[in-house]
């Protein structure tokens, strides 16, 4: 575990910090309650300043990553059944979590399912081609909404922790097989820096192999100190795939020394994830008079604005006889 940032970031010395969904409420930024009559369970909104802090971690992340010479690419959300699948995620049994389109053959691996995450549709565009090995690492960005038919009743995972649908920034790559190593120590060292420039407090995790899905050769994890939970949450990872999903999709690398073409091998990383983020950012910088501070970086791709306060849900109203004498003494 390697451990960053100071854990003591929320200015509330006189009571213990509130968890987000108390502060969103406080200040009347965000909807999580009586909305499954028309959109189910964990859905949500984000109101007001809290839709501009998305889309402003996005600006900031995106931006970034441009810095960095990745490609930005915007991606579909719908992708055959057969795609999601070669990237190491099942689309069948009780137990998956991927959502079919339906009126379609269940059976099919052309079912159209909604994208769990940018980096299926991003290596989806490479299946079947053969890539030059002068022009690779390729690196990739995207900005896309990630469906997940999962949920979780544990306490710590309330609010939008775990939620079916989020927005997430991710990196992609396709590489050599001596790239990889080295791809996913840049994908790593791109998050921490995000993060820490942002302030905030984190632990990195090299992840143990029991840990590791099926199309994982290496994994790093990052978990951010909550303190309204009392407790680190995940908010990114990276992973090495080796040629887990490049065997499956058919992407091969053609070098001038090999005698025949190699799998390439795939790199991914979750550069941000809203949810999490936004938890993390308004329980570690929650203020004693209940506003929480916008961290430097984030402040220009919000006009400038340094801190969320608590928003008035009705205008103030005045009594009727009180607009007519003021009204009288205009007239005079």
């Amino acid at each position: 575990n390697e451990p960053h940032g100071d854990r003591t970031t929320a200015d509330t010395n006189q009571r213990p910090p509130y968890e987000f969904g108390d502060i969103c409420k406080r200040m009347n930024l965000y909807r999580m309650e009586a909305l499954g009559n028309f959109t189910g369970h964990r859905s949500y909104y984000l109101l007001d300043e809290l839709a501009e802090l998305e889309h402003a971690l996005i600006g900031y992340t995106v931006e970034r990553l441009l810095q960095e010479q990745f490609r930005l690419i915007s991606v579909p959300d719908l992708l055959p059944a057969r795609i999601i699948e070669s990237c190491g995620m099942s689309t069948t049994g009780t137990r998956n979590q991927v959502y079919k389109v339906t009126g379609q053959q269940d059976d099919s691996r052309d079912t159209l399912c909604l994208s769990g995450t940018a980096e299926m549709a991003l290596a989806g565009y490479f299946a079947g081609r053969v890539l030059p090995a002068d022009r690779l690492p390729l690196r990739l960005a995207a900005v896309s909404r990630c469906y997940r038919a999962e949920t979780s009743a544990l306490h710590e995972e309330k609010g939008i922790y775990r939620v079916h649908q989020f927005t997430k920034v991710e990196m992609f790559a396709i590489c050599r097989p001596d790239q990889s190593a080295s791809v996913l120590r840049q994908f790593r060292d791109i998050e921490v820096s995000l993060f820490e420039q942002l302030g905030l407090p984190f632990v990195l995790l090299d992840m143990p192999a029991c840990e590791l899905g099926a199309p994982a050769y290496r994994k790093y994890d990052i978990e951010a100190w909550m303190p309204g939970r009392q407790m680190y949450g995940e908010i990114s990872s990276c992973s090495d795939c080796t040629d887990y999903q490049a065997r499956r999709l058919g992407i091969r690398v053609d070098g001038a020394h090999q005698p025949q073409p190699s799998f390439a091998h795939t790199v991914n990383g979750t550069a941000c994830a809203i949810p999490r983020m936004l938890i993390a950012l308004l329980e570690n910088f929650q203020n004693e008079d209940y506003t929480v501070s916008i961290p430097e970086p984030l402040q220009r791709h919000m006009h400038g604005k340094k801190v969320l306060r608590r928003r008035k849900v009705l205008p103030e109203l005045k009594l009727t006889k009180r607009l007519q004498q003021e009204e009288l003494v205009c007239t005079i």
